[in-house]
């Protein structure tokens, strides 16, 4: 076992969103250290609350293993300024400003700022280790190699083991010597390289990511071969440039149709993807696990229900994209043609946002 405690006063009270009268001084305890279990844990403390946080692995890294993660900013509030009144205040290394879709026979872009790009690792600009510092700063304590005890404040342990419903296989490859624009994400749809899901190639700080997010096929060796195979298409090819492999992309999500039915468990509140808060359309988790990490943590300080304050965020979100991603669980590629034809061969991300909705209707 590590243990990383800074020094502070402790108490061993713990608080409970049904509690009523106890004292102010409590101590929050956390079951992972993944992105939503750092911003509850420092949302808790920056509170003024005494927080412990349990981590089974020895080591603070994304399940996933590095890699950049994309903040989708489709929507008429900025992204990034959404995260910013939850607490949020990390910049993103890069922000994305050319977004292409291909299909097998058509291709779109969209120009405008799309995406905000962060990397998760173990370098020390990553997201992971920018919140590990703030939170040792705030005087949180991690067990790291540790197993929670059996009743916690907040779970936040990242996708089940054996409940995941998508899977992402694939590598880091070097910036030195790739041809991908630090400014452009590209996005194949192709079932025959990413079943029921895309093609996905990204850039980093020192190393880009390209992967295939499966829905349909859960096997990482089946999707590993598909994502290989995927290299050797001649556009793909000449982005990878003389660029080396890095490491390997293993990955897994999970969302879930109505995940705040079930936010709460043995009273305690789950975030991220230990709850489903994942998108089913096309798994841009990040927003999802940090405003779920805080509204966790401050359902617990503020003695506030947590299902009210996930409602009141999300409405029906979650249970539109399921019904989204049934459509796309059953999309032939011809589909996916029709689909990036609709889009035209470019647009702004104005124009992006105002058709959006009504392509998922198609």
């Amino acid at each position: 076992m590590e243990l990383f405690r800074a020094p502070r006063a402790g108490s061993e009270w713990f608080i409970r969103t049904s509690s009523i009268g106890l004292p102010t001084d409590v101590t929050v305890r956390i079951a992972g250290a993944g992105l939503a279990g750092l911003v509850a844990a420092t949302t808790a403390a920056r509170a003024g609350e005494d927080v412990d946080v349990y981590e089974i692995k020895r080591h603070l890294l994304p399940s996933t293993g590095a890699h950049t993660e994309a903040l989708r900013n489709y929507e008429s509030v900025d992204s990034l300024e959404e995260l910013r009144s939850y607490g949020f205040k990390f910049r993103p290394f890069a922000e994305v400003h050319s977004a292409i879709r291909r299909s097998e026979h058509y291709e779109n872009l969209v120009r405008g700022k799309s995406y905000y790009l962060f990397m998760r690792g173990r370098e020390e600009y990553t997201v992971d280790q920018q919140l590990y510092r703030e939170a040792i700063d705030l005087g949180i304590r991690f067990h790291f190699g540790t197993k929670a005890p059996p009743e916690v404040e907040i779970i936040a342990t990242g996708p089940p083991r054996h409940e995941f419903n998508m899977l992402a296989a694939g590598f880091t490859f070097t910036a030195e010597g790739s041809n991908l624009d630090p400014h452009t994400v590209i996005a194949l749809l192709d079932n025959r390289v990413a079943p029921g899901g895309y093609l996905a190639i990204t850039p980093g700080v020192d190393y880009h990511s390209i992967y295939s997010g499966s829905w349909i096929d859960l096997d990482f060796g089946r999707v590993l071969g598909l994502a290989e195979k995927a290299f050797e298409i001649p556009w793909v090819r000449e982005v990878l440039g003389r660029s080396r492999w890095v490491d390997k992309i293993h990955g897994t999500a999970y969302y879930a149709r109505d995940p705040i039915a079930t936010a709460v468990r043995d009273r305690s509140l789950q975030v991220g993807e230990a709850g489903g808060f994942q998108d089913a359309v096309a798994a841009y988790g990040f927003r999802y696990a940090v405003i779920t990490g805080a509204l966790a943590a401050r359902s617990v300080v503020e003695r506030l229900d947590y299902p009210t304050l996930l409602r009141s965020r999300f409405k029906d979100e979650f249970e539109n994209a399921f019904a989204y991603r049934q459509k796309l669980n059953n999309a032939s590629n011809r589909d996916f043609d029709e689909l990036v034809q609709a889009l035209g061969p470019e647009l702004t991300i104005d124009e992006y946002r105002n058709l959006r909705g009504k392509l998922r209707t198609l």
